[in-house]
């Protein structure tokens, strides 16, 4: 695996996953927007909370070369972020005239730091298979029992509606895993092998 703290290494577009208390690290080569005239900036917005905001502007972008833009944000800087999924902009803007325009958008999943967060770290997907699982075979709690899937409350519902639901989230939970080991580098289980 190679150095991710080498910026040779850095993603060079805006990474789909990024985890609280991490180095956030990528680079934008931008050849039609040479570093003497423009700058990068980016805002990022909590789907759940649009008044929470992550900015980066010109201290967590530098600009070298005479189009490269490096994206950094320091661990210490991170740590105070609120984990969820935003929704984001890239902009580029003329030094000269302060005119902006939107090169990039987005959908960012900002993870927990397993380290400091104490909380459930499954996804929700996760969490109500389990629940699913747990009411079908009489085992769940209290609290599982109370989750409700469309309105209604697992307790109320029919063997056949639990196991409807039941195979929708399993399919969830089971892309989940694939999404997983693909990012691991490992297999998925999606490929078809064929002999001749």
């Amino acid at each position: 695996m190679a150095n991710r703290f080498d910026s040779v290494n850095y993603p060079t577009i805006t990474p789909d996953t990024l985890y609280v208390g991490d180095n956030w690290l990528w680079k934008r080569d931008l050849t039609d927007y040479p570093v003497a005239s423009y700058s990068l900036s980016y805002s990022f917005r909590l789907l759940t909370s649009t008044a929470t905001e992550i900015a980066l502007g010109s201290s967590q972008i530098t600009e070298s070369n005479t189009s490269l833009y490096t994206i950094s944000v320091a661990s210490s800087t991170t740590t105070s972020y609120t984990k969820g999924n935003y929704t984001y902009q890239e902009y580029i803007t003329k030094t000269a005239s302060s005119e902006r325009l939107v090169l990039n958008k987005g959908v960012v999943t900002v993870k927990s730091n397993l380290d400091a967060d104490t909380g459930d770290p499954r996804s929700h997907d996760r969490i109500v298979f389990d629940a699913l699982e747990a009411t079908l075979e009489n085992r769940a709690s209290i609290d599982q029992m109370s989750m409700s899937i469309a309105g209604r409350s697992l307790s109320r519902m029919s063997p056949d509606e639990l196991n409807s639901w039941y195979s929708k989230y399993k399919h969830k939970v089971l892309n989940e895993d694939r999404v997983s080991r693909r990012d691991k580098g490992e297999a998925t289980g999606n490929q078809i092998k064929v002999k001749f």
